[in-house]
C-alpha cells in the first residue's frame, strides 16, 4: 500500500493504492474482512475474502505492493506491510469497501474498526504510513482523503439514521396517530436488510453478499413522533428446486396483501432481469401503496452511461421512486417521509420502544448463521440452519448452545474445518455479535449435526421452526 489513514470519530481505516483526485472513486464493492496481527497483537494488514466477480485485472494496484498477495485458491486478499505471517487472524464485524475507478480498478480498502483496535499500540506498525485525516495533499504527493462513508452525526440526524429520534412523543393524542405495515420486497440481495438496519439504526437482520440470506419475514419497528412503521423484511423472491426456498417465498408473497405500502426494491446499477419482471407483476396485484425504491445508486451502472430507470419505471404502475444507497445511508429521510405520508391513521400497535419483533435467541441463532454465510464457499451456507438448543443466564455470563444442522457428511467436515478451525472461526465472530447485542459476555457452545435432506423434508423444516403459520 501506499498510505493509510484513520478517521477516529467514525473509527474507518482506509488502505490507499494509488494518489487520489477528488471524483476519481465512481464505484464500491463489499466483501468480508480481516485484520493480521503481529505477535504483540498489533495491526500489519488486513485480509479481504473476494469471489469470482473480482477479476486480477482489477488488483492492479493492490498486487504492485511488495507484500501484498492474493490467494486464488480461496479468493483471499491480503494487504500487509511486512512479508510475515499473523500471528492471528481476527474477522471484523463490519464488511470491508473496496473503491473502484471508471476502470473498474481497486484504488483503496476501506475498512471500519472498532474503539479497541484504534489505540496507538494496534496501529504502531501502520503509523510510519499513516495519513492525517485532516492532512492536505501537496500538489499530486498523497491522497486526498475521502470524505468518510460511515455519516458523521450531522448527516446522520439529516438522514434519519443514527440520530433519529425513535422513541415516539407520548403526547401526541391518539387521533392523530398514524401507523401501519410497509413491505420491503425484491428479488434476493437488493439490499432489503442493509435497509432495514440501516433504517433502525442497529441490527436486526443479518446481511451477506450472498444471496438469499433472509429466509422468513422480519419486522423491524420505527416509531417516531406520530408514527410507527412496522418494515417487514422479506425473503428474496428467487426461482426455487427445494421446500425451504418454495417457503421463503411464499411468505414473501402472502406479505403484500396485507402491507399499507410496499417498497419495491431494486439494484439500479442492473437492468431489470425476469425475476424483477416477475416480482413486480406480484406487488402490482396488491392493494398498497406502491413505491419503487432504486437502491444502489453510488456504484456505477453495469454498462458505462447505461441509464436503467426507464425500465424499471415500465415495470408497473408506481405512486413515487425514491433513489437511495443502502450502505452509504443515502436518501432514507425522503424514503421515511414518503411512506409516512402513505400511512393509514391509528394507534401504534407495537410498545414504543419495540425494535423488532425477534427474540434474543432468534437473533442469536442468526448471527451464527451469518457468519457462515461470511465464511463458507458454495453450497454449504444455504444448507445451513442452526438450532439454540440451551441459553443460561450465569452470574458473569450467558451460556448459549446451538446446534448448526447440515445436509450432508461433507458439508460437516467442510463447516467444522481442519482440527476444528473453521467452526471455531464462525462462533468467535458470531460471539462478538451475540455479545454486542446482549452487552454482556457469551460463553458460545457451537455442534454440527447432519440432518439429510432437511430442505425438502416437511417435518424437519417445521422441526427447525420454518413453519408457514408461525410468519404471517
Amino acid at each position: 500500500m501506499k498510505y493509510c489513514s484513520l478517521d477516529q470519530d467514525v473509527g474507518t481505516l482506509y488502505f490507499y493504492f494509488a494518489d487520489l483526485a477528488e471524483g476519481q472513486v465512481v464505484a464500491a464493492m463489499e466483501y468480508p474482512a480481516h485484520l493480521l496481527l503481529d505477535a504483540q497483537g498489533a495491526i500489519f494488514g488486513c485480509r479481504i475474502d473476494l469471489d469470482d466477480d473480482v477479476i486480477l485485472s482489477q488488483l492492479e494496484l493492490v498486487l504492485d505492493g511488495p507484500y501484498n498477495w492474493l490467494d486464488g485458491e480461496y479468493g483471499h486478499l491480503y494487504v500487509r506491510v511486512a512479508d510475515e505471517e499473523p500471528a492471528e487472524v481476527v474477522a471484523l464485524h463490519d464488511v470491508a469497501v473496496l473503491d473502484l475507478d471508471a476502470d473498474d480498478v481497486v484504488l483503496g480498502i476501506e475498512v471500519l474498526l472498532s474503539e479497541q483496535w484504534r489505540t496507538s499500540e494496534r496501529l504502531s506498525r501502520l503509523a510510519p504510513l499513516m495519513v492525517s485525516f485532516d492532512d492536505e495533499p501537496v500538489a499530486g504527493e498523497g491522497p486526498i482523503v475521502f470524505t468518510p462513508t460511515s455519516p458523521t452525526e450531522e448527516e446522520a440526524q439529516e438522514e434519519g439514521v443514527e440520530g433519529i429520534e425513535t422513541l415516539a412523543d407520548t403526547t401526541v393524542p391518539l387521533d392523530q396517530w398514524r401507523s401501519g405495515f410497509v413491505a420491503l420486497v425484491g428479488k434476493p440481495n437488493v439490499g432489503k436488510s442493509t435497509l432495514l438496519n440501516a433504517l433502525l439504526g442497529q441490527k436486526v437482520a443479518i446481511v451477506s453478499p450472498r444471496p438469499q440470506t433472509t429466509r422468513v419475514p422480519v419486522r423491524g419497528i420505527l416509531s417516531r413522533p406520530g408514527e410507527q412503521i412496522i418494515f417487514i423484511d422479506t425473503p428474496g423472491i428467487h426461482e426455487s428446486n427445494h421446500r425451504l426456498g418454495k417457503l421463503m417465498v411464499e411468505l414473501a408473497e402472502r406479505t403484500l396483501p396485507n402491507a399499507d405500502v410496499i417498497c419495491f426494491m431494486v439494484d439500479i446499477s442492473q437492468p431489470p432481469s425476469r425475476l424483477d419482471r416477475m416480482i413486480a407483476q406480484e406487488v402490482q396485484r396488491a392493494h398498497g401503496h406502491k413505491l419503487l425504491v432504486l437502491n444502489k445508486v453510488d456504484q456505477k451502472p453495469r454498462q458505462p452511461g447505461a441509464n436503467y430507470l426507464p425500465a424499471y419505471r415500465e415495470l408497473g404502475e408506481w405512486e413515487m421512486e425514491i433513489a437511495i444507497s443502502a450502505r452509504r445511508r443515502l436518501g432514507l429521510t425522503a424514503l421515511l417521509s414518503e411512506i409516512g405520508r402513505r400511512l393509514p391513521s391509528g394507534p401504534p400497535l407495537y410498545p414504543l420502544d419495540q425494535i423488532t419483533d425477534q427474540t434474543e435467541q432468534q437473533l442469536a441463532a442468526e448471527f451464527v448463521r451469518e457468519k457462515a454465510l461470511f465464511y463458507l464457499q458454495q453450497e454449504v451456507p444455504h444448507a445451513i440452519a442452526v438450532e439454540v438448543e440451551e441459553w443460561i443466564e450465569k452470574e458473569t455470563a450467558t451460556y448459549i448452545r446451538m446446534t448448526i444442522n447440515v445436509e450432508k457428511e461433507s458439508q460437516k467436515g467442510i463447516l467444522i474445518g481442519a482440527g476444528g478451525s473453521m467452526l471455531k472461526k464462525i462462533g468467535s465472530a458470531a460471539r462478538t455479535s451475540i455479545e454486542r447485542m446482549l452487552g454482556r459476555p457469551v460463553y458460545l457452545d457451537l455442534w454440527v449435526k447432519v440432518r439429510h435432506n432437511w430442505r425438502d423434508d416437511p417435518s424437519a423444516l417445521g422441526w427447525l421452526g420454518y413453519r408457514a403459520k408461525n410468519f404471517l
